[in-house]
């Protein structure tokens, strides 16, 4: 039962008032003057005041300032006879959360009440009822021939509602939240597995990142003036969620999403991205610039001749005046920002922001950092503490006023890892928990997809008997000779390489400014 303390020094004339409100289950606690209310808040747990602004002695302005300095986050509700909007300024600049003109009628307080106080019940009520809504249709979906637009469709709107609704889960919600999750990644891992080989053919199927720059970048460029392309490197559908709000007064935004290349990883994903062309080709025509060996150190070194060259091949005018710069350290991040209008002097500026990649791998990697964000919730608003005071926010904010127009999305997202699998092979096998490249490769194809034609899945075939393996839905490829302590360290961490919605689904936006 909740506690509401009345003060008035005309508490009588309040009786039918608080019956009312003592009917609907509430405790009603009075005190006709101030003195009395400091008396009851050192003795009785208080879940909210209404506060008569008019009284003898201390009026409730006086009160609410005492009562201020050792209750922050207690809701006051000034109730007064006044309607000066002089006084409702004092008021609310006193730090009360609500304002209720006299005579009030006893629903009026009871809404006000409710809303402070039972609205975190009834909208975590609601959110049990709309996560299992959510579940429920994925279950009924499962097993129908679903295409990848019906897959964006369900994924998209999973996640807008779970973001929107996290702060008011309960556990019961979690709970059906998470099994809903893992229904929606078993029955897309299927359909990556059977429409993957013709996705990547088909030049009008998903918007894949071998064809992000003839149909997207280049229609931008057209439009705009000044474009800027920023790859935020494994940057989340729900993450972005969390960012885009500081946005809203600066940018229309137009989304739409991407199906990222296999493996989902950067040295894939991104290269063919810049180079609009699949890894196989990226392979057959970069030989000597792009290699595939586990541990070759600066995969991604080359993607502004491979973005160059794909600007000459669509016979973009950008070619020749095009620029690129990678922020991975704060400092570089505040030189882009200094030096905005010079990076944009050819109209075209593509940046890669490494930012979020290393914040997963860290996660991962510190215990710190597991600490401080142990679950999906809570790294997504590390992601948004970090938006909020970083370099990109401001170049956001300068794109907006030159009246630009960015571009955003990421080479491929993260999935919160918890179970394992095995893997086993032959020789030279990479040591990536979410896929792994190898000779004769072996894994559970329940937990697993084994393409044993790269070729047919975009992906180099410069050797015989050459496997990729890709791990379904949250599993991880563990080799049987893996050390246990080393696989512990990744066993609830966010990790990428598979085949997940969190992973192969990414958003694409479009910012174009707002006119002043």
């Amino acid at each position: 039962m909740k506690t509401v303390l009345w003060v008035d020094d005309e508490i009588d004339y309040l009786k039918s008032h608080i019956r009312y409100l003592e009917k609907h289950g509430f405790r009603v606690l009075t005190a006709q003057s101030g003195y009395k209310a400091f008396e009851i808040l050192e003795t009785s747990s208080i879940d909210i005041i209404l506060m008569d602004q008019m009284m003898i002695g201390l009026d409730g302005l006086e009160v609410v300032d005492r009562i201020r300095q050792n209750y922050q986050e207690l809701p006051i509700v000034m109730v007064t006879q006044s309607e000066e909007e002089e006084l409702m300024d004092r008021a609310l600049g006193g730090r009360v959360n609500d304002y209720l003109t006299k005579p009030v009628n006893p629903s009026q307080v009871l809404l006000v009440l409710k809303r402070f106080l039972q609205s975190g019940k009834l909208k975590s009520r609601r959110v049990a009822e709309e996560i299992a809504e959510q579940a429920e249709r994925i279950r009924e979906m499962q097993g129908r021939n679903m295409t990848w637009d019906d897959w964006v469709s369900l994924y998209r709107s999973y996640v807008e509602k779970s973001v929107a609704l996290d702060s008011f889960m309960g556990k019961q919600a979690e709970v059906s939240y998470s099994n809903g999750m893992i229904n929606l990644l078993n029955g897309f891992s299927k359909t990556v597995q059977n429409n993957y080989p013709e996705w990547i053919k088909t030049p009008d199927g998903p918007l894949m990142p071998h064809r992000y720059f003839e149909r997207v970048i280049l229609k931008e460029c057209e439009k705009s003036r000044e474009v800027v392309f920023i790859i935020m490197d494994c940057m989340r559908y729900d993450q972005w969620l969390t960012i885009s709000p500081y946005l809203e007064t600066l940018f229309h935004q137009e989304i739409e999403f991407m199906c990222v290349i296999l493996p989902s990883a950067t040295p894939y994903s991104r290269n063919a991205l810049f180079a609009g062309a699949l890894p196989r080709d990226i392979w057959r025509y970069y030989r000597n610039e792009w290699l595939e060996d586990h541990g070759t150190p600066g995969l991604n070194r080359h993607e502004y001749k491979h973005m160059i060259d794909t600007l000459h091949r669509l016979g973009s005018p950008m070619a020749e005046r095009a620029t690129y710069f990678k922020v991975s350290t704060h400092s570089e991040g505040e030189h882009l920002r200094r030096s905005l209008s010079h990076f944009l002097q050819g109209g075209f500026l593509a940046v890669v922001v490494n930012y979020l990649d290393h914040l997963t791998h860290g996660r991962s990697e510190m215990d710190l950092l597991k600490e401080l964000a142990p679950d999906r919730i809570s790294f997504r608003e590390l992601v948004g503490t970090w938006f909020k005071g970083s370099f990109l926010f401001e170049v956001l904010k300068t794109i907006a006023a030159r009246g630009a127009t960015a571009i955003i999305t990421s080479d491929h997202g993260s999935v919160f890892s918890r179970k394992s699998t095995w893997v086993k092979g032959g020789r030279g096998m990479s040591s990536s928990m979410r896929y792994r490249v190898g000779h004769s490769l072996s894994a559970d194809d329940r937990y697993a997809i084994v393409v044993n034609d790269p070729a047919a899945f975009g992906l180099p075939n410069d050797y015989s008997r050459k496997t990729y393996v890709f791990a379904r839905d949250d599993y991880l490829l563990v080799h049987p000779q893996m050390p246990r302590s080393e696989f512990h360290k990744f066993i609830n961490t966010f990790q990428h390489g598979g085949v997940s919605t969190q992973e192969m689904i990414v958003p694409s936006i479009i910012l174009r400014p707002k006119k002043s």
